[in-house]
């Protein structure tokens, strides 16, 4: 009996250190998009690996219920923002990412962390953004200023609502609001590590610099918070005009061209003088 004991207390502990291993589970989230939306102690897109550790500490079925939530997607639990869903997510590897978020409401290892004011990863301050930091953020939304890796510009894929920048894409988000639905970390976060599968591909292999993501925010934010006084540019009648313009003098040109052509045939000529001397 003591023995049966024993085991049991072992697998126990055992299976702790096995599915209840954060460094574990935060590898494979590296593996996939999850740390795009999500961080250990701060709110990005989605909730902190904390506070879902917390909310679902005493639920029974936390585990098995978080895993197919991961899997399936799911939308209202954290807010409008939905959690997008993940097919190809094996099933054994979300559980053990659910079991190492689970396992932190048992640590004090984010609160020992937070003690010591550990430094985190720099952040988006509205308060200490130029107006060169903003332009330089629209040339490279627009693409007039290139990208250090040779990544494709914003523009291409995403429309803004300002005044000093040419109506962009449609083939993805609006981001003339993404500030406000997102704010800075979130933004930031987007940008350096694309959750969207077509902006993932785009920058596989031209991720965007620190200098570039804290400009293109300190763009978005200011657009953000200037659009409800701005309009897009509209290159509509210019182009009209442009085109008539340039159809008027192509017309002019080739009348004066054709003026002076020939009206007959070289050879009528020397038919008539062929006819003349006879």
């Amino acid at each position: 009996m003591k023995i049966l004991i024993s085991i049991v207390t072992i697998s126990f502990f055992f299976g702790q250190f096995v599915f209840a291993d954060f460094n574990q589970a935060e590898s494979l989230m590296k593996k996939s998009d999850c740390l795009a939306c999500h961080s250990k102690t701060q709110k990005i897109v989605g909730p902190s690996f904390e506070e879902i550790s917390k909310k679902y500490k005493n639920e029974k079925n936390a585990s098995t219920q978080l895993t197919q939530s991961v899997i399936k997607g799911s939308q209202g639990k954290w807010g409008a923002i939905p959690m997008p869903p993940h097919p190809t997510l094996n099933e054994k590897d979300a559980q053990t990412m659910i079991e190492g978020i689970l396992s932190l409401a048992n640590t004090e290892e984010n609160s020992k962390k937070k003690e010591k004011n550990e430094p985190e990863a720099s952040t988006f301050d509205p308060t200490t953004v130029t107006q060169v930091d903003i332009e330089k953020g629209q040339f490279y939304f627009e693409g007039r200023l290139r990208f250090q890796n040779r990544g494709p510009s914003c523009i291409a894929c995403h429309h803004v609502k300002n005044d000093a920048v040419i109506g962009g894409g449609i083939l993805a988000k609006d981001l003339t609001s993404v500030f406000s639905r997102l704010g800075g970390r979130g933004v930031q976060a987007i940008l350096g590590q694309p959750p969207f599968a077509v902006m993932e591909q785009a920058y596989l292999d031209h991720p965007l610099t620190p200098d570039e993501i804290y400009a293109l925010v300190a763009f978005l934010n200011d657009a953000d918070q200037k659009h409800l006084y701005q309009t897009p540019k509209d290159y509509g009648a210019g182009l009209v005009l442009s085109g008539v313009f340039g159809a008027i003098v192509l017309m002019v040109f080739f009348l004066f061209i054709g003026a002076r052509r020939k009206r007959f045939s070289v050879n009528q000529d020397i038919f008539k003088r062929q006819i003349k001397s006879q």
